[in-house]
C-alpha cells in the first residue's frame, strides 16, 4: 500500500491511468521535470513511445491494478500534472490536411442531383414554411428544420417551390438548393475534427486519432447522407459535438468546478438539449450521458477524500447542466419555432382549439358559458380536432340506411344541435309553475340531441357501422322527421369527466368549452365516439361517427364550442379558449408528435428493422434517373468491423468478470482500466442508440442507425489502438494503413451510389456483396453491348429496341424481379389524410336533393299510413322506451329496411 500511495495512482473515466512519475498520455501532454529516454525498441523509460502524428501513448503500469479514484492534492510549489488535451502544432497541421481532403470529398459535385431527392421533399417544403410563417406539423422537434429555414432565406429561397415530389427540377424553379444543401455538407464536414478530437480526449494516441478523422471522411453513408437537405446531419453533428465535450469534461475532472469543468460541462448539456432538438433519438443520447453520469457520482461516492458537501456540489452541478439545460434548450427551440410560425396553415388540424387560438388568422371567439336546455349548440370532438358531430341530408348506403352522422372540419349550420329533453320529461316540465324558465344541464341528465337543419334525432342501434363493424360499435344515425316524438334510441345520458379547475361548476353542470363530456346511449350503453377513420366517397369522405361500448377514454370526450339560446340574458357569463403558455404548447406538440409516430406503420419498400443494420443487410434508394441513382449504403468492412467490436467488448467483459470471480484479476496487457473507460462509453453510447428502435413498431429506415455507427467507428478506431500498442510501430502503423487503403478502396468503389454519378453495369454488380443490396445495376451502361453499324430502326413506344452485339435488334421487357426505384412515401400522408377537412359540400344540391326523396317517403308512409289505419296503434300511446323498430311512426319502420335493433 505505502507503494501505491508514493505513486499517488488515480483513475478517471473516459481517460489512462495517471500517475505522479508518468508524463505523458495518451493524447493529453503533460507537464513533468523528468525527461523520457527513448530506446531503439520504440519504448520509453519515463513515458510512451510518440506517434508521428505527436501524441503519446503509455501503458499502465505491470504491477497495479485498479485502485481508488482519488483526486491528487495539489500542494504549493508542486507541478501540475494534471492531464490538459494540448495539440501541437504538427497535431494540427494534421488535422487541417485531413479536412481539407474530408472538404474536397464532402463538396464535391454538391450541385449533382438537381432534382428533390427522398425525404427533402418533406424537409425542403417545411423551411419554406418557416420563410412564410405559416403553420405546420412535423413529427420531428424543430432546430434542425429552422437550420434549413435560415440557410435558405439567406441563400434565397423565397418559399414559393413546394418541393412536392420527388424529381422535381430545382434549376427550372430556381432554387438555391446548393446553398440549403451547404449545411448538411459543413456539417458532415465537423465530424472530421470532431472525431479526433474526442478519440484524443478519450486518451488515445495520435495516430489512432487520424485514423479514426480518416475512416469518417470516407464512409459513405455519412457522405451520402451530408449531401442532402436531410435531419440526420444535424442530428449527428450534435451528437459527435455532445461526446467531444463529455470527454473533455472527464480531463477536467481533478479540477472540479474549475472554469474549463464548467464550460465543457454546460456545453455538454447545451449540445445534448440541441441534438433532442432536432430528433427524438437525442434521447438515447440523454440515457448515454446519464448513465455514465450515475456511474461517476457512484464513484465519488466511495471517494473518502470528497466530503458530504462537495459530493453535493457535483450533484446539483450535473443535474443543473445535464438535466435543466437541455431542458431549457430544447424550449428554447419551440419558442423559436412558435414565434416563427405565427400564421395559421395546414397544421391546425393536429391541434387543440386552445393551440389553434394563438395562431394568426384564428378567432374561436367567446359563447354563453351556462347550456340550457332548447340550447342550440356545437359539440366538438376533442380528441382528434377533426371537427364537429354533423348531419345532412344523405344516408347511409349500408346497414339501417338512414340519416349520416360525421364529423365535418368546417363550421356551417348542419353543425348544429338542439339539446332537448327526453318525451317524457318534457311532458313533465310542461306541467311545472314556470315551463318558460331556463334549465340549465347537468351531469348525469338525460338528453336528446335534435338536428336544427335536418329535424333527425342523434339516433342509435344494435347495427354495424359502415367503416368500423367491429361488433362492440354500434352505428349511430340521424332518424326522425319534424313532429316525430322519437322514441328511447334517441337517449343519451350526460357524463362530465373534465372539467376547468377555474371554473369549479363546470364539473356539475354542463358549460360551453370548460365541461369535457360524454353521451352514453342509455339502451346500447355505448359511448359516442370518433377515431377518425373517414367514409367512402358516398359519405362526402367525412369522419366516422360510431357508438362504442367499452370505448377508450379520449376518443370519447366532447365539448360545445358555440352555444346559442335567445332566452339567456345579457350579461350572462361567457366561455372562450384559453391560450396556452410555452410549456402547455410543447407538451401538446409533444404528446401529437408521440401519436403520429407511432402511428407511422404504413409499409415501405425500403425499410429495415434494427437487427438488419449492423451487417447492413439492405441499403435504400434516394433517387433514380437515367443512369444515375443515389442509393444509401455504408462502406462493409467499417460497419462489419465496428459491430464485431461492441461485441467483442461485451464478451471480454463477461470473461474478465468470470474470471475476476475466481480470483484471476487480469490486467489485460495493462490496458483494462482504459479500456473499460473509453471503449465501455462509447459501446454503451452504441447500444443505447441500437436497441430501442427494437421497440417500435414505426417504419424504420437504414439511415436511423447513422449515429450509433459514427460512436462504432470511434469504438473500433480505440480499440485497435489499445490493443496493438505492444506491437512494434511498423506492425501497428501498417495495420493502419492497410485499413485506410482498404477504407478508401471501397469509397471510390461505393461513391458512385452516393454521389448519383455515372457508372458501369459490370462495375455495379461486382459491387453487390450480398444478394439483398437491391439497388439496380441495369440503369448502368453496359460495357459488354457496342455500338451497332447496321440500320436499326426506331423502336415503337411500347418496346425498348438496342442494338446487340452481333447486329441485331434486342428488345428489352420490363423485367419485374427489378428492385423497386426510389419511392416518395410521405410518412405523413396517412396522417393528413385523416386530420385534414373533409371537402367542402354542395348543401344546396344536397338539400333538394334530399329535400325531394324526403318527400316520397313522407307520402309512401302516408299512404301506408291510410292503407292500415284500423290496425295502427295510436302514436300517443306508444312506449318511448319501445327498442325494436323506431316508435312512434310505424309506417315509418316500413319506409327503411328493417334493422334488427
Amino acid at each position: 500500500m505505502a507503494h501505491l500511495e508514493n505513486m499517488r495512482y488515480r483513475k478517471q473515466p473516459g481517460a489512462s491511468a495517471v500517475y505522479d512519475d508518468a508524463t505523458v498520455i495518451s493524447g493529453i501532454s503533460t507537464s513533468s521535470t523528468s525527461t523520457p529516454v527513448a530506446h531503439d525498441n520504440g519504448y520509453y523509460d519515463n513515458g510512451p513511445p510518440l506517434s508521428e502524428a505527436g501524441l503519446g501513448y503509455n501503458y499502465e503500469k505491470k504491477d497495479l491494478d485498479y485502485v481508488s479514484h482519488t483526486a491528487m492534492p495539489q500542494h504549493p510549489g508542486s507541478v501540475d500534472r494534471s492531464p490538459r488535451l494540448r495539440i501541437s502544432k504538427h497535431q494540427w497541421m494534421t488535422l487541417g490536411i485531413i479536412v481539407i481532403i474530408a472538404a474536397y470529398v464532402r463538396l464535391w459535385r454538391l450541385s449533382n442531383p438537381a432534382n428533390v431527392v427522398f425525404d427533402e421533399v418533406h424537409f425542403g417544403k417545411f423551411a419554406g414554411k418557416y420563410i412564410n410563417g405559416t403553420y405546420f406539423f412535423d413529427v420531428h422537434p424543430p432546430l434542425a428544420k429552422m437550420m434549413f429555414a435560415a440557410v435558405g432565406k439567406i441563400s434565397g429561397y423565397d418559399g414559393v417551390f413546394d418541393f412536392k415530389s420527388i424529381g422535381l427540377d430545382y434549376v427550372a424553379a430556381g432554387v438555391p438548393y446548393v446553398g440549403m444543401r451547404l449545411l448538411p455538407a459543413f456539417l458532415g464536414l465537423a465530424m472530421v475534427p470532431i472525431t479526433y478530437i474526442s478519440l484524443a480526449a478519450l486518451g488515445h494516441a495520435g495516430d489512432a486519432c487520424a485514423l479514426g478523422a480518416l475512416l469518417v471522411v470516407f464512409e459513405n453513408a455519412l457522405l451520402t447522407q451530408s449531401r442532402l437537405i436531410l435531419l440526420d446531419s444535424a442530428l449527428i453533428f450534435f451528437t459527435g459535438v455532445t461526446v467531444m465535450f463529455w470527454s473533455l469534461f472527464f480531463t477536467e475532472s481533478h479540477r472540479p468546478f474549475s472554469s474549463r469543468w464548467w464550460t465543457y460541462l454546460l456545453l455538454t448539456g447545451i449540445n445534448m438539449g440541441n441534438a433532442l432538438s432536432c430528433k427524438w433519438v437525442g434521447l438515447f443520447l440523454v440515457a448515454t450521458v446519464g448513465i455514465w453520469t450515475i456511474k461517476d457520482l457512484w464513484e465519488k461516492l466511495g471517494d473518502l477524500n470528497i466530503t458530504p458537501r462537495q459530493y453535493v456540489k457535483h450533484f446539483l452541478a450535473r443535474a443543473f447542466a445535464l438535466i435543466v439545460v437541455p431542458i431549457t434548450v430544447y424550449l428554447f427551440w419551440f419558442q423559436i419555432h412558435f414565434m416563427v410560425l405565427h400564421k395559421s396553415g395546414d397544421g391546425n388540424a393536429f391541434m387543440s382549439p386552445e393551440f389553434q387560438n394563438t395562431l394568426d388568422g384564428v378567432n374561436l371567439g367567446h359563447t354563453p358559458r351556462d347550456v340550457y336546455y332548447g340550447s342550440r349548440v356545437r359539440i366538438r370532438h376533442d380528441a382528434t380536432n377533426a371537427g364537429y358531430l354533423h348531419s345532412h341530408l344523405s344516408n347511409y348506403e349500408t346497414g339501417s340506411k338512414q340519416q349520416q352522422i360525421t364529423l365535418y372540419g368546417f363550421r356551417d349550420d348542419n353543425n348544429y344541435w338542439v339539446l332537448t329533453r327526453t318525451h317524457s320529461a318534457e311532458e313533465k316540465y310542461a306541467n311545472s309553475s314556470d315551463p318558460t324558465a331556463l334549465q340549465q344541464i347537468k351531469d348525469g341528465d338525460i338528453v336528446r340531441l335534435l338536428h336544427w337543419k335536418t329535424h333527425r334525432r342523434l339516433h342509435s342501434h344494435n347495427e354495424r357501422p359502415p367503416v368500423t363493424t367491429n361488433d362492440y360499435q354500434n352505428e349511430v344515425t340521424g332518424y326522425g322527421w319534424e313532429g316525430f316524438k322519437g322514441d328511447s334510441n334517441d337517449h343519451w345520458r350526460v357524463q362530465i369527466l373534465e372539467s376547468d379547475p377555474s371554473v369549479p361548476e363546470s364539473k356539475k353542470k354542463l358549460m360551453s368549452i370548460h365541461s369535457k363530456f360524454r353521451l352514453i346511449h342509455t339502451n346500447q350503453h355505448c359511448a359516442l365516439f370518433s377515431n377518425r377513420k373517414k367514409l367512402p366517397k358516398w359519405g362526402h369522405e367525412q369522419v366516422e361517427v360510431t357508438c362504442m361500448k367499452s370505448a377508450k377514454f379520449p376518443k370519447t370526450l366532447w365539448r360545445i364550442e358555440t352555444n346559442v339560446n335567445d332566452k339567456i340574458p345579457a350579461g350572462a357569463p361567457l366561455a372562450e379558449y384559453k391560450r396556452p403558455g410555452l410549456i402547455a404548447k410543447v407538451m401538446e406538440a409533444t404528446a401529437v408528435m408521440w401519436r403520429v409516430n407511432n402511428g407511422l406503420t404504413k409499409s415501405h419498400p425500403y425499410e429495415s428493422r434494427p437487427h438488419t443494420w449492423p451487417w447492413m443487410r439492405r441499403g435504400m434508394a434516394y433517387w433514380g434517373s437515367g443512369n444515375r441513382g443515389i442509393y444509401l449504403l455504408g462502406t462493409p468492412i467499417l460497419w462489419w468491423l465496428s459491430f464485431v467490436t461492441v461485441v467483442l467488448f461485451a464478451g471480454l467483459q463477461v470473461v474478465l468478470f468470470l474470471r475476476d470471480c475466481r480470483g484471476m484479476r487480469d490486467r489485460l496487457m495493462g490496458i483494462r482500466e482504459r479500456y473499460f473507460d473509453s471503449i465501455g462509453f462509447l459501446s454503451i453510447g452504441w447500444l443505447l442508440h441500437w436497441v430501442p428502435f427494437f421497440l417500435m413498431g414505426r417504419q424504420l429506415f437504414l439511415h436511423h442507425y447513422l449515429p450509433a455507427l459514427w460512436i462504432a467507428l470511434l469504438s473500433f478506431v480505440g480499440t485497435l489502438d489499445l490493443f496493438t500498442r505492444r506491437m512494434s510501430r511498423r506492425v501497428r502503423q501498417a495495420l493502419m494503413i492497410g485499413l485506410l487503403l482498404i477504407t478508401i478502396r471501397m469509397y471510390f468503389q461505393y461513391s458512385h451510389l452516393a454521389y448519383g454519378t455515372t457508372w458501369t453495369r459490370q462495375g455495379c454488380e461486382r459491387s453487390k456483396w450480398l444478394g439483398s443490396w437491391n439497388y439496380d445495376c441495369k440503369r448502368y451502361v453496359d460495357l459488354n453491348i457496342k455500338p451497332s453499324t447496321s440500320h436499326v430502326d426506331v423502336p415503337t413506344p411500347t418496346h425498348l429496341v438496342t442494338p446487340n452485339i452481333g447486329g441485331a435488334p434486342l428488345v428489352i421487357t420490363a423485367n419485374h424481379d427489378d428492385p423497386p426505384e426510389a419511392e416518395h412515401f410521405d410518412p405523413l400522408e396517412h396522417e393528413n389524410k385523416l386530420n385534414e377537412p373533409a371537402p367542402r359540400i354542395d348543401h344546396d344540391k344536397l338539400n333538394s336533393d334530399a329535400q325531394r326523396l324526403n318527400k316520397d317517403k313522407i307520402r309512401s308512409a302516408t299512404t301506408a299510413g291510410e292503407q292500415n289505419e284500423v290496425t295502427a296503434p295510436n302514436p300517443a300511446h306508444v312506449d318511448e322506451n319501445f327498442v325494436g323498430a323506431d316508435a312512434g311512426n310505424p309506417a315509418a319502420a316500413n319506409s327503411v329496411p328493417a334493422n334488427n335493433e
